[in-house]
């Protein structure tokens, strides 16, 4: 207890200027994110029902379905579709090369008349070929691209389709929650999370303009903005790039905070880890390499929205990434025992904050049952704040240095050896 009351002491005697020299790592790297959505949190809150709203009748509506070895999993998808209060015009399956009797199941789907097209291909070439097969059938104005593992809220659809109403607006991303929050305390903390980056965190994107990521799992497209960048290119990140292309295009990206999508998570660290090394990997290979003259003043393809976002993904993501460990060991250098208090002292600070950022997530998002989650908030801080930034480290280094992309099974390695990034 003497070195705890030390600290404790020792830090209460501070100055301001020298708590700032203390805590530099998250004011710096945690506390703008916070600030931002607090601000979003508040002005959605006060543009609740505001926002004109596209009428489902003036559209024809197309569900594109594309999976691999889905076939315990598409009636599921299917019947939440067809639940809708808005049932779309026609529900597309695509079956990319499964051996898992999909494409059977599809069958018996059309036979049933759950669905319009049932596709299906020897070879599995990706989800993004796949979507852009099923794009070739379809006869829809606005085109929404799901996932074959998730169910929908039973007004997701109408909502999703509302900010179409702008006529400048080429997508709009649904928002996903945690379906299986229960299974694991790894799924729990990506409830948490989930709930947070995106319920809360695309409003704040949403108001700055700078939605860069329709989600494959839920996202909705004008179709004359899709053809306007040629559908989805093959490789990892799809969902990120086509939405980086249409920006550069010239359509502005929305988001539906109340168009809820569920799905599940994985639920083993091992899953996790592979989840995140690909989804990581791959936004800094479509940034850094693919769209790398975005950033270039000299490049006839550079946009300052697109910069402006670039810098927001270098300095909180890979910037502060990088400099967690440096900032650890200078603590610990500099302050020897008393590093670990000054480090704890920290998390508590980012703990009130995520608490804050949960309860105006809920708020904001309906149909969550966000009470349970609630407890393990306390622990969510240290899985965000510190495993999520090692995560994120190890992940820019094995895309960086050992192009590890190349390498990545999720697309086939026939259709890795032709993408050009």
């Amino acid at each position: 207890m003497g070195a705890v009351e030390d600290g404790i002491s020792y830090l209460t005697a501070q100055s301001g200027a020298s708590l700032m020299a203390l805590f530099w790592f998250t004011i710096l790297f945690e506390i703008p994110r916070y600030t931002l959505s607090f601000l979003a949190a508040a002005i959605a809150a006060a543009r609740t029902g505001r926002a004109p709203s596209a009428d489902p009748s003036d559209h024809r509506i197309s569900v594109i379905v594309a999976g691999h070895n889905e076939r315990d999993a598409i009636e599921r998808c299917v019947m939440s579709l067809r639940e809708q209060s808005v049932v779309p015009d026609e529900i597309i399956v695509v079956s990319d090369g499964s051996g898992d009797g999909m494409a059977g199941r599809l069958g018996e789907l059309r036979d049933r008349g759950l669905i319009t097209q049932a596709l299906a291909t020897d070879l599995r070439a990706g989800k993004a070929a796949a979507t852009n097969l099923g794009l070739r059938w379809a006869t829809g104005d606005i085109i929404l691209n799901v996932d074959c593992d998730c169910s929908y809220d039973r007004h997701a659809i109408k909502r999703i389709i509302a900010p179409f109403a702008d006529s400048e607006v080429g997508a709009v991303s649904g928002n996903i929650l945690v379906r299986n929050p229960q299974a694991s305390l790894v799924a729990t903390f990506q409830a948490i999370e989930y709930l947070i980056s995106i319920s809360l965190g695309k409003q704040a994107s949403a108001f700055k303009d700078q939605v860069v990521c329709v989600s494959g799992a839920f996202g909705a497209f004008r179709r004359t903005a899709l053809d306007s960048v040629n559908g989805l290119d093959v490789g990892g990140g799809e969902d990120l790039d086509v939405t980086i292309r249409m920006r550069c295009a010239g359509w502005r990206m929305g988001f539906a905070a109340d168009a809820i999508c569920y799905t599940d998570v994985p639920d083993t660290m091992r899953s996790f880890l592979s989840q995140r090394y690909r989804w990581e990997g791959d936004a800094l290979r479509l940034r850094y390499r693919k769209h790398l003259a975005l950033m270039n003043p000299l490049s006839h393809r550079f946009q300052l929205s697109e910069l402006m976002h670039e810098i927001d993904f270098i300095v909180f993501h890979v910037i502060g990434s990088i400099m967690l460990p440096f900032y650890v060991a200078w603590l610990f250098l500099s302050y020897g025992m008393l590093a670990p208090l000054i480090l704890l002292a920290a998390q508590a600070g980012l703990v009130l904050l995520d608490l804050v950022a949960f309860i105006l997530s809920a708020l904001v998002t309906p149909k969550f049952r966000s009470l349970p989650l609630l407890p393990y908030v306390i622990g969510f801080g240290t899985f965000n704040g510190i495993i999520m930034r090692h995560i994120r480290l190890a992940a820019y280094m094995r895309e960086w240095l050992f192009n590890a992309s190349a390498r990545d099974n999720y697309v086939p390695e026939k259709v890795r050896l032709v993408r050009r990034w």
